[in-house]
């Protein structure tokens, strides 16, 4: 099998990324998921996502992020609230307890990304960055 394949070596980041997280996350109580939920929610004003949001956002489907948000909500991190521009909606807003986390959040994250790209120079980031943006610039990003 030919391993010189960007394909395979992407999957092959993937892993070692989602080996990672665990490591860095499991300690906390989280799964990446809901962490990348609660870092989503952190960034953006509070009281203005709704689930729709979070599927869209992160390319998952409906049951999974119904399923990460009970999660979250048993936890105590997240309320569902009515959405004061749709009746028919709920919007999903941090509660106190994960607001209070917000440091500790961007510290996992920063220490995540530290471990990934330890051995890579500020360069080799930036022409990282730049080409997995290039990859994907065939799909609509932020």
């Amino acid at each position: 099998m030919n391993q010189d394949k960007v394909a395979i070596w992407l999957k092959f980041v993937n892993l070692e990324c989602d080996k990672l997280s665990f490591e860095i996350l499991e300690p906390h109580g989280l799964t990446l998921t809901q962490y990348k939920v609660l870092k989503f929610l952190l960034i953006n004003p509070q009281g203005t996502i709704r689930q729709v949001d979070i599927e869209e956002h992160f390319y998952i489907s409906n049951p999974t992020v119904t399923r990460v948000l009970q999660n979250l909500e048993k936890k105590g991190m997240i309320e569902r609230r009515s959405n004061p521009n749709d009746n028919r909606s709920k919007v999903i807003c941090l509660t106190e307890q994960a607001k209070s986390m917000a440091d500790l959040l961007y510290k996992l994250g920063d220490e995540l990304e530290d471990r990934i790209t330890g051995n890579l120079t500020q360069k080799d980031k930036q022409d990282l960055l730049r080409l997995l943006k290039k990859i994907l610039s065939r799909k609509e990003i932020d």
